[in-house]
């Protein structure tokens, strides 16, 4: 069965892709978690035509984006942790930690756009990756120092 993913559903496509895939797994997963339409003729031109609408508008994000990269690529931030007297940390510095320090410099970015494996817990300097839009990425640096307990 041809369908056209509404949105990126791993291991299959990205959004507007249409691809192949059994009927069962189209109606019982796809259509019920709106991630997929069925690709009819009215469905295909619906589609070109959004496509066709909002190409200005990704335009325009893509744009926003690429300033957004070349500012935080520039950004040094500097920010404490509390290291007790055995060398523990109290407390760590996460992503939405991240986005308070971003929003503090005059930019504001969702915290899932914060690429952390994990939280930051001990002093140092640490490159921050952030995702800004499909093809574009920002890092900026991050130093950790000792506040001190």
């Amino acid at each position: 069965m041809k369908i056209i993913l509404l949105k990126e559903v791993p291991n299959l496509g990205k959004r507007y892709d249409i691809v192949d895939v059994k009927a069962g797994y189209a109606r019982n997963f796809l259509f019920r978690q709106k991630l997929a339409i069925p690709a009819t003729e009215g469905n295909l031109r619906g589609i070109k035509k959004n496509l066709e609408r909002f190409s200005r508008h990704a335009e325009e994000i893509k744009r926003m984006s690429m300033g957004f990269a070349e500012k935080i690529n520039t950004l040094t931030i500097k920010t404490t942790i509390k290291i007790g007297i055995d060398g523990k940390s109290f407390g760590s510095i996460t992503s939405q930690d991240l986005v308070e320090l971003l929003k503090s410099e005059g930019i504001g970015i969702d915290k899932k756009n914060i690429l952390l494996e994990e939280p930051i817990r001990h002093p140092g300097i640490y490159d921050i990756n952030v995702h800004l839009s499909e093809k574009i990425d920002a890092v900026f640096k991050l130093v950790v120092v000792e506040e001190g307990g």
